[in-house]
C-alpha cells in the first residue's frame, strides 16, 4: 500500500478550545470568592450600582445557606445545585419582597419569578466564573433552569386620575414638593430612568433645541442620546436650578435635597412611598412614570421606532413590553379606530 502524503493541514485538523484554569485552590469562603468575582468585573469596568447587586444577591445566598447548615461561615463549596434548588424554592414561598428593608412593608409572602430569575442570573455569571478560573471544583448552576413563568413581568403605567391625584397632593409652596413635582413631569415628558433624571446638571440642557443630553457615563447602556423635552418642562428644571442656586450656593445640579445635598433616587423612592399611603394608592415608584410615557406616547400618535431609540432600548421588544394598555385604553382606541364605521357609512 503506497504511503499517503499530507501536505498543508485541513482546516477542522486545528481546534480552538478555551481551556479551563486548572489551578488548584483550597476551598475558600463565599466572601472571598465574591471579592474576586467583583475584581475581576470592576477591571472590566461594570458599574457601582452593578457591583452593589452583585454583593446584594450573594448576601441574600449567604444568609439562606448559614441557616440551613448552620454555618457561621459560608464556604464557596457549599454553593451545589441541590442548595440552589433549596434556595429557589424559598424565595418563591417563603421570602418577602422588603424583607429587613424598615421603610417598606410587605405582607405576600414569595418573590415573582421575575425577580428570581434576575437573581439566578447574576449567581449563573458568578458561579461560570468561579469554574472556569479554577477557584470552584463545578459550575453548580450548569444544569440550573430559568424559572417557568405563563404570566409576563409587566410594570403598569399610572391612569389620567392617578397623576392628577399624585401632582395635586403636591404643594408647591414647599421647596422639596416642588423639587418632586418638576422631577415627575420630566419623567412623563421624557420617560427617562431615574438614575438619569435625578443626575441631571444644568449643562446636558439644550435650550435651543429643547433637548437634554443623557451622556454615555450615565446611559444604562453606556450609549450618548438626546432626549427631547417640552419647552415647559425646561423652564421648570432651570427654575428649580435658580432656586437651588439662591439657597445653597453653585451648584451644577438640578435636583437637590432640602440640606443642599444631592437628591437620590432611593430618597425619591421613599418619598413616592410615603406619598402613596397619604392618598390611598396601591402602587407608586419611579418606573410607572417611565411606562406611562411610553404609552401614552404610542396613544398620541407616536411610532414606536421613535420610542425605542428615546427610551435607549437595545432590543424593540423591551420597547414592547413597556406598552402596557389597560381595559380603558383598548377600548378607547377601539372606538376610534375600528374601521367598520367607514363601511357603514358607505350604505
Amino acid at each position: 500500500m503506497g504511503r499517503s502524503f499530507i501536505g498543508e493541514r485541513r482546516p477542522t485538523a486545528v481546534r480552538s478550545v478555551r481551556q479551563r484554569n486548572d489551578v488548584t485552590h483550597t476551598d475558600i469562603t463565599l466572601d472571598e470568592a465574591l471579592e474576586i468575582f467583583v475584581n475581576a468585573k470592576e477591571a472590566e469596568g461594570v458599574r457601582e450600582r452593578t457591583v452593589k447587586e452583585y454583593r446584594l444577591h450573594i448576601r441574600y445566598l449567604s444568609e439562606f445557606i448559614s441557616e440551613q447548615n448552620g454555618q457561621a461561615e459560608v464556604m464557596l463549596s457549599s454553593v451545589t445545585p441541590d442548595i440552589i434548588r433549596a434556595y429557589i424554592t424559598y424565595l418563591l414561598r417563603d421570602r418577602k419582597a422588603y424583607e429587613g428593608d424598615l421603610t417598606r412593608r410587605d405582607t405576600k409572602e414569595g418573590l415573582s419569578p421575575n425577580t428570581v430569575n434576575i437573581r439566578l442570573r447574576t449567581l449563573k455569571t458568578m458561579c461560570r466564573f468561579w469554574y472556569e478560573e479554577g477557584y470552584a471544583e463545578s459550575n453548580a448552576m450548569k444544569t440550573i433552569k430559568p424559572v417557568r413563568t405563563d404570566k409576563v413581568a409587566e410594570v403598569q403605567g399610572l391612569s389620567e386620575p392617578e397623576i392628577n391625584r399624585v401632582l395635586n397632593a403636591l404643594d408647591e409652596r414647599q421647596y422639596a414638593q416642588w423639587r418632586d413635582k418638576t422631577l415627575i413631569y420630566l419623567l412623563l415628558d421624557t420617560g427617562l430612568r431615574i438614575n438619569e433624571a435625578v443626575t441631571l446638571t444644568v449643562g446636558q440642557i439644550n435650550q435651543r433645541h429643547n433637548e437634554i443630553t443623557v451622556t454615555s457615563e450615565i446611559a444604562k447602556n453606556r450609549k450618548y442620546r438626546d432626549v427631547p423635552v417640552s419647552r415647559e418642562v425646561l423652564k421648570r428644571l432651570l427654575e428649580l436650578h435658580r432656586e437651588s442656586t439662591d439657597y445653597f450656593g453653585g451648584t451644577d445640579r438640578i435636583f437637590m435635597n432640602a440640606y443642599g445635598e444631592e437628591f437620590t433616587a432611593d430618597a425619591f423612592r421613599k418619598r413616592l412611598n410615603r406619598l402613596k399611603k397619604r392618598i390611598g394608592m396601591n402602587t407608586l415608584h419611579p418606573h410607572q412614570f417611565r411606562h406611562t410615557f411610553a404609552r401614552d406616547y404610542l396613544l398620541n400618535g407616536g411610532d414606536l421606532f421613535t420610542l425605542q431609540k428615546i427610551l435607549d432600548h437595545a432590543d424593540i421588544k423591551t420597547t414592547r413590553k413597556y406598552v402596557q394598555m389597560d381595559a380603558e385604553h383598548v377600548r378607547s382606541q377601539h372606538t376610534k379606530h375600528s374601521p367598520l364605521r367607514r363601511y357603514m357609512r358607505r350604505r
